[in-house]
């Protein structure tokens, strides 16, 4: 069954790297959109990255970058990220230089009804 609902939702504290969303055991995802919002008059910067499992303790791996550094103008919001699919336990992680920055996650959860198998392409869960 497939359930539209928030995702995940964060306020991190500046200059650290956050889960913003983990998709559950046996569940699949894809984002509508994720809604970044400045409630400060500065600018500030930045990041998102999808991950495969949960965030490195070595820090997130330069390819799970999707924005990097991207500027959001003070008193504006920025959206990205639609139609980014996620299989279980994949995570989207964000990053602000400023603690007045949100994230809202929007999208829907399904039941994945296939074992992911790490030999297949990435995403890969059926037959040629």
């Amino acid at each position: 069954m497939e359930v539209l609902k928030i995702l995940g939702q964060a306020n991190p504290e500046s200059v650290t790297t956050t889960q913003l969303y983990n998709v559950p055991i046996d569940k699949g995802c894809v984002v509508s959109y994720i809604n970044i919002c400045n409630m400060d008059a500065y600018d500030a910067f930045i990041n998102i990255a999808v991950i495969r499992g949960h965030i490195p303790e070595g820090g997130v791996a330069n390819e799970s970058y999707i924005e990097y550094h991207m500027m959001v103008y003070g008193n504006c919001s920025a959206q990205r990220m639609k139609g980014v699919t996620l299989a279980q336990g994949d995570t989207i992680a964000v990053y602000a230089s400023s603690e007045h920055i949100t994230f809202s996650l929007f999208g829907s959860e399904f039941d994945q009804t296939f074992d992911y198998d790490e030999t297949l392409p990435y995403g890969y869960g059926g037959e040629y």
